[in-house]
């Protein structure tokens, strides 16, 4: 096994109120410390915890297509873990939630036995399900990507809430680094939910707070009215339930006879 070491961790969705103290003892400890972050505030509170940070934001700049930007990610990382470093990547919110070369880094890391830990973060259904007051243990969630939502053919269950995520780059194929939506992705978006959901359905547009002092906002309005809508890069849409779930009768009689 490699004497590197890779420890992959998240800063939530508010530096520095959401990282946990799992995270900033891997930091402070680290020989060396990538990251991306959203604001300048991140990026001074990442750099009082450890000076040796190397920013992965210009691998973006450095291509135009985002799966290139996260292949110069990781060969960054890599070539750090392999001078047997002590190395922290430290992505957004939570580092295992639509962040691909976190991923890549684990895989790569697992192939060629260096030890490496990918620890939970923040993320922004965590926030969600507080700033709307949503248990998803009592009915159930579905989670899906915006555009895999449309491209696929999925048996939605109404009987449970539904979230989409990634509004800001929905229906985009191109997968450029210039993030943005397809000009008709919300309204595609619109029409397919209102497939499964009636027009006057009230759906609630989410994003998270990413600075202290600062609101989440949520937007409720008729699904007929989704694609009016201002949507940003960090936009989720929330759907309540409109059924309620059918008691499986024909089980539990079958169940309590073998008892």
């Amino acid at each position: 096994m490699s004497k590197g070491r890779l420890v992959i961790v998240g800063t939530g969705m508010i530096t520095p109120k959401h990282i946990t103290q799992e995270a900033i003892n891997h930091i402070k400890n680290a020989d060396c410390v990538f990251y991306i972050t959203p604001d300048a505030l991140s990026t001074g509170y990442l750099k009082s915890l450890n000076k040796n940070l190397i920013s992965l934001t210009d691998c973006y700049q450095q291509t135009t297509h985002r799966r290139d930007a996260y292949q110069l990610m990781v060969d960054r990382v890599m070539q750090e873990i392999e001078k047997e470093l002590r190395v922290v990547a430290i992505f957004y919110g939570h580092p295992g939630v639509f962040v691909t070369p976190s991923h890549d880094l684990m895989k790569l890391s697992q192939e060629r036995k260096i030890d490496c830990q990918m620890l939970p973060g923040i993320s922004a259904e965590d926030c969600l399900f507080s700033d709307l007051g949503i248990d998803p243990g009592s009915v159930g969630c579905q989670s899906y990507e915006a555009t895999f939502f449309l491209l696929n053919k999925l048996a939605i269950n109404t009987s449970s809430p539904l979230i989409i995520w990634q509004l800001g780059v929905v229906g985009d194929l191109s997968f450029s680094t210039q993030i943005k939506p397809a000009s008709d992705g919300m309204a595609m978006l619109q029409n397919k939910l209102e497939l499964f959901y009636p027009s006057d359905h009230c759906v609630t547009l989410y994003e998270a707070a990413t600075l202290p002092g600062f609101r989440h906002r949520a937007e409720s309005v008729p699904l007929s009215q989704l694609s009016e809508l201002s949507i940003n890069d960090i936009s989720t849409l929330y759907i309540p339930a409109t059924t309620s779930p059918e008691p499986d009768n024909d089980f539990v009689n079958q169940w309590r006879q073998l008892q």
